[in-house]
């Protein structure tokens, strides 16, 4: 309910427990992906699990000292750039200024590629990390629909209907017979993420609505992407203002597109 990218190459740090050490002169880590189960795959394995959680640390552009994280922080995974928010970091290694990250990823089949980017207050990117990648032993999907937002702490859900009618949504994870709404985030920036391996022929309608602001009032840029076949994807961009969040009532809802499975 809802309820329910100059920056400095750096090497990465791939360990099999919590985030340990970060070199600080370069500013940015991946620890490692894990799955739903605990297991943690380190750059270059296989995983057979398509959900991971990215963690890291992050080196506060703002500096050690200040106290607010001056900047932001966006997980790329092959390519597409999802935003994540660091917390301050409290483990006994942590490094003045460093802080930590954690977001979670839906792999595509065969090989993929993660980088943790930082980005200052106006934009700039300042660090970046070395590319993680991982071999996904899973099936391919023929669709995937991802949707992702730009503002922290608030909940804008995806709504997905397939040809007979049937619907998968955060109160239905997996309303679509074979498919399946893989992540449903509730507190700012997303992804949720719709998948299907072997999609019934017909037409499919993507919807998105604005559930809450829990009380964020600026607008808010929002993101799907459509890949069928798990090619190029189709990418789609829309702006709610926080008066058209209004929980389960469809009226403000954006349609994002139909699309036909032959």
């Amino acid at each position: 309910m809802g309820v329910a990218e100059t920056g400095v190459a750096l090497m990465m740090v791939f360990l099999l427990a919590s985030c340990s050490t970060l070199d600080t002169g370069n500013g940015a880590t991946v620890s490692g992906i894990t799955d739903r189960n605990g297991v943690t795959v380190l750059s270059g394995g296989t995983t057979d699990q398509r959900v991971q959680t990215i963690a890291g640390r992050v080196m506060n552009p703002s500096g050690a000292d200040a106290a607010d994280f001056g900047g932001k922080v966006f997980i790329v995974h092959n390519g597409d750039r999802q935003q994540v928010t660091p917390a301050t970091c409290y483990e006994s290694d942590c490094q003045p200024g460093e802080w930590s990250y954690s977001g979670d990823t839906v792999l595509t089949s065969g090989s993929n590629t993660i980088q943790t980017v930082v980005e200052d207050a106006t934009g700039n990117q300042v660090y970046s990390s070395s590319t993680f990648t991982v071999n996904a032993d899973i099936p391919p999907r023929d669709i995937t629909v991802t949707l992702t937002w730009e503002t922290d702490g608030n909940d804008v859900d995806m709504h997905i209907y397939d040809p007979q009618g049937n619907h998968a949504w955060y109160s239905d994870l997996q309303g679509i017979p074979g498919g399946f709404l893989d992540l449903d985030d509730t507190d700012g920036f997303g992804p949720e993420t719709f998948t299907m391996e072997q999609a019934t022929p017909g037409t499919y309608t993507v919807k998105v609505r604005y559930y809450s602001t829990h009380g964020v009032e600026a607008s808010v840029p929002v993101t799907v992407r459509v890949s069928l076949n798990e090619g190029t994807p189709m990418v789609y961009t829309h702006t709610f203002i926080s008066s058209q969040a209004n929980y389960d009532d469809e009226t403000n809802d954006w349609t994002v597109t139909t699309f036909t499975v032959q």
